[in-house]
């Protein structure tokens, strides 16, 4: 009896394994949460000359790269309704016509030092975004929803003390561990109160169009 009991035994264990294995199985996987990151990453603009003027041929496009903005993200693949961005952007980090971005942007002429402190100067000064004033350009997330493959963020945008409502598609991947977001839009600096560069009685000017590009990267808080 003993033997005949521990044989059924036997025979009976690949099916408890199977069971098991089933009931495993049948175990939904945990939801996932919402992870906040740390930003950083590319943010610049490309701003452009006004080519129909008289001394356009003295002017420049210009590709702008933003230096110590810092900001946060809040990203859940399950939940995109509930992503939240937040960026500070300081005026005075603005950098103008570095190489290597002007490069990206495709200009083909480069600017020297004295130039670029030029440039700077009127992108700071009280005619253009007056950081004296404003010193902060900022961006707030009020909704997001999926477009697609990519994610509509919609939120203000505050320039020289003036907010407005933009919405972004963004091209999102996140793992919980790390953070991308890749995407662009275009602006008109007068929305903002703000009259586009021009010199010699308007013969030399920009165009009121800015077009800004993000690639954004983010690690796990």
């Amino acid at each position: 009896m003993f033997r005949t009991l521990s044989l059924l035994s036997l025979l009976a264990i690949p099916a408890l394994i199977a069971g098991c294995a089933a009931n495993a199985q049948e175990v939904p996987a945990p939801a996932a949460a919402p992870v906040t990151y740390k930003l950083s990453g590319s943010l610049w603009a490309k701003v452009y000359k006004d080519a129909s003027t008289l001394a356009a041929g003295l002017s420049h496009d210009h590709a702008i790269k933003a230096t110590g903005w810092s900001g946060t993200a809040t990203w859940d693949p399950a939940n995109v309704a509930g992503c939240k961005v937040n960026i500070t952007l300081p005026v005075s980090g603005l950098d103008p016509d570095e190489p290597s971005f002007r490069a990206a942007a495709g200009f083909t002429t480069t600017l020297d030092d004295s130039q670029r402190a030029e440039i700077k100067g009127h992108i700071v000064g009280s005619s253009q975004l007056n950081a004296a004033s404003f010193p902060n350009i900022t961006f707030a997330s009020s909704a997001c929803a999926a477009n697609g493959t990519a994610t509509n963020v919609t939120g203000t945008i505050s320039i020289h003390g003036v907010g407005k409502s933009i919405t972004v598609p963004m091209k999102v991947t996140a793992d919980g561990t790390s953070f991308s977001a890749k995407g662009g839009f275009a602006l008109n600096q007068t929305d903002f109160g703000v009259t586009p560069f021009s010199a010699l009685l308007g013969q030399l000017k920009n165009q009121n169009r800015v077009d800004v590009i993000l690639d954004i990267k983010g690690a796990k808080q």
